[in-house]
């Protein structure tokens, strides 16, 4: 453990730019965060031009995770998320985050979950891959990463299928909040407007839909009201269409940039699951996660951190740690990742939506590999996982 310090609120000699703002593209992010961690499991950065700290040994984070005390987590979501997205579980503390997520996540149980992961799925690969037509090369980010995810959840919704294209397009734009905050309140308001007749039907008349299950929910009495439907219809997009979609570019970059990689997997399917769970080490989607310490001064790692500092959970980091993992840097289809990831974030707000997002990623995965044959990445640099909060690539130039 290092030695206790007050430490400073600026970054050590050396240390990387601003986690709020800069790409960090491809090996860029992992050699900073790798920097930080040599230096200090615990060190001082800038985030938002703001002092922070960022854990990035995998001991401490986990620790970190499962520390409510220290790092209550529902204190960061009410500043970056909550404003537009409205309350739900992610921004809510002890009895009332059980009872909502009670509340909430049976969704993800639902029938329509069922159907969707049984059949649902591959039918919206196919769909988008029959889109592209006779083509023999496309921007995959933009006709099939940037797309499967939201189509999947619009359908376990039952938005109307000539809506999804708009329904979408509204989901996209609610994400850029707070950088795009005029275009975030715009698109979250179309998203109620268009929503409240559809809810008000269900109520009506339930379906084997994601909307029907939220409405029809009871935990200790207590029904979710339209408001507190229409944000956690908000949260599944922000909280799971967005990180699928990075999950899912990251799979295939880290599968295309050296296409030996994709080869074994077309040779041996069996090893599809572990590609998977590999990726969510190597590139997570989510690769900082940014918190708030408690009100109050805390200790954690040995370091001070003043009351209601941003507190940066690098996860990506963690995920690369040598002493947890060996040759870390490495994609390895054959490692054994069990119980040791930290992409989902373990302890009381382990992710509700972990497995199917897994399942998308096989199913789409499956697809990708038996409709497109001989894919290559045409320009690997573009391609390129980009983003220190959310990550993953803008374009995915490829050929088949």
């Amino acid at each position: 453990m290092p030695l206790m310090t007050n430490a400073s609120s600026e970054p050590p000699p050396g240390a990387p730019g601003d986690f709020a703002v800069d790409l960090y593209p491809g090996g860029q992010l992992h050699r900073a965060l790798a920097a930080l961690r040599r230096h200090n499991p615990v060190s001082a950065v800038r985030f938002a031009g703001r002092p922070a700290f960022l854990i990035s040994g995998h001991r401490e984070l986990a620790e970190a995770f499962r520390d409510n005390a220290r790092f209550p987590p529902a204190d960061a979501y009410r500043i970056t998320i909550e404003p537009v997205q409205g309350v739900t579980f992610q921004t809510m503390e002890d009895e009332q985050h059980r009872l909502y997520r009670n509340l909430a996540t049976p969704a993800f149980r639902s029938r329509a979950v069922s159907a969707m992961e049984e059949e649902g799925l591959a039918r919206i690969a196919h769909e988008l891959i029959d889109r592209l037509g006779g083509v023999r090369r496309a921007d995959l980010a933009a006709a099939f990463t940037h797309r499967v995810a939201f189509l999947v959840i619009s359908r376990m919704l039952g938005i109307p299928a000539r809506g999804e294209e708009m329904f979408r397009d509204w989901a996209v734009g609610f994400l850029e909040f707070p950088r795009d905050p005029e275009r975030s309140r715009r698109c979250a308001a179309q998203i109620t407007d268009y929503l409240l007749p559809i809810i008000a039907e269900r109520r009506e008349r339930p379906r084997e839909d994601v909307i029907s299950a939220l409405i029809l929910a009871d935990a200790d009495g207590h029904r979710l009201t339209d408001e507190e439907i229409l944000a956690h219809i908000r949260l599944l997009f922000s909280a799971g269409a967005s990180t699928t979609t990075d999950a899912l570019g990251n799979l295939l970059f880290a599968l295309l940039s050296e296409r030996s990689r994709w080869q074994q997997l077309q040779e041996q399917p069996q090893l599809r699951e572990n590609a998977i769970e590999e990726l969510l080490r190597w590139e997570t989607p989510v690769a900082v996660l940014p918190r708030l310490s408690a009100p109050h001064p805390v200790e954690f790692g040995g370091v001070q951190i003043p009351p209601a500092t941003f507190c940066l959970f690098a996860i990506a980091a963690a995920n690369r740690d040598p002493a947890v993992f060996a040759e870390p840097d490495r994609f390895d289809l054959r490692r054994d990742t069990k119980k040791k990831l930290l992409s989902f974030g373990p302890g009381p707000r382990l992710c509700p939506g972990l497995h199917l997002a897994r399942r998308q990623l096989r199913v789409a995965l499956d697809v990708l590999m038996e409709r497109l044959p001989g894919l290559q990445l045409l320009e690997p640099e573009a391609a390129q996982p980009r983003g220190a909060i959310l990550r993953g690539p803008a374009q995915l130039s490829v050929a088949w």
